[in-house]
């Protein structure tokens, strides 16, 4: 797997993905989005929880309507990127 920069947070992030974001899939399963940050389904199912209950953890999730599928997308996975680098800066 290539490593990927992490971006930037911009006004719009959706237009172009960074360097090494545009081989993500534009939607990903909980599985595929595990492989790609290398971390366990169950990392992000506690995420999923904590957002649940309001807290800033993890990239926003969508569940499929009339079914239990979750999934993500690449924007706000790129936006979440950015907001943790942020996050990091500036501690």
């Amino acid at each position: 797997m290539r490593t990927i920069a992490f971006p930037v947070a911009t006004a719009d992030a959706s237009s172009e993905a960074p360097e090494g974001f545009e081989q993500m899939p534009m939607v990903m399963s909980p599985k595929t989005l595990a492989e790609i940050l290398e971390v366990s389904t169950k990392t992000l199912e506690r995420w999923r929880d904590a957002r649940a209950r309001g807290e800033e953890a993890g990239p926003v999730w969508h569940k499929i309507p009339g079914s239990s599928l979750i999934r993500y997308s690449r924007t706000d996975v790129i936006e979440w990127f950015a907001a943790c680098r942020e996050a990091e800066a500036a501690s």
